[in-house]
């Protein structure tokens, strides 16, 4: 729990500081368009929430590296892997120019360094004749990348209303924690407590208010 409370605190004090930054974030980072389908805002309000959420996985792996017995350079890694997604997102909320292929297609490569620096590729689903083909590393590693950008771009979708992109992806994370503990995963565990952590940092302020918006822009 120590991993999930430093991620959260971490996140939170980003997510304050960024909210006490809005009267300068406002001139650039700051949502302005209420017209969209998924705009619920009234008011223009600072939409750099990511930077909330990495402070709070950065400051949860600082805190693995110091305390637990394994290494931690794959947690690490992650980090590296996300760097394209996390830079083409700040760039679309600096300066609103980033079309949304360039944002999916800088998620694809981040799919692509997960799997070429951490060897992660789905490699069974248990859906008949699908693992037949996974046999086939391509294969594999096409559906990796797909499944990876298409669950990005899920919660992506869904980011507007206050609190729900946040909420579903910490349900997930949970998820993923709790199997990944059920089977003795412990790097799968501590990078969700990490991420659910940093994420609820970022849902205080995000929710109800609205102080602070944007999980993820991709």
């Amino acid at each position: 729990m120590a991993t999930l409370t430093i991620s959260l605190l971490a996140a939170l004090m980003v997510a304050i500081m960024l909210v006490r930054l809005a009267p300068v974030l406002l001139q650039k980072a700051a949502d302005h368009d209420f017209s969209g389908p998924q705009k619920f805002h009234t008011r223009a309000v600072p939409r750099v929430g990511g930077v909330a959420v990495v402070a709070g996985v950065l400051a949860g792996i600082t805190w693995l590296e110091w305390r637990m017995p394994w290494p931690a350079e794959r947690y690490w890694l992650l980090i590296v892997c996300a760097l394209p997604t996390l830079g083409f997102g700040l760039w679309e909320d600096f300066t609103k120019s980033i079309s949304p292929r360039r944002r999916l297609i800088a998620t694809a490569v981040s799919a692509l360094l997960a799997v070429w620096l951490l060897g992660l590729h789905i490699s069974r689903t248990h859906i008949p004749g699908v693992d037949w083909l996974l046999v086939w590393y391509p294969i594999s590693v096409a559906l990796t990348v797909l499944v990876i950008t298409g669950v990005a771009n899920a919660i992506n979708i869904i980011d507007g209303f206050n609190g729900l992109a946040a909420m579903c992806t910490m349900i997930m994370l949970a998820g993923i924690a709790f199997v990944a503990n059920e089977v003795g995963d412990g790097f799968v565990v501590a990078a969700a407590l990490v991420m659910i952590g940093g994420t609820f940092g970022f849902f205080i302020l995000n929710y109800p208010a609205g102080l602070i918006l944007s999980l993820i822009h991709i």
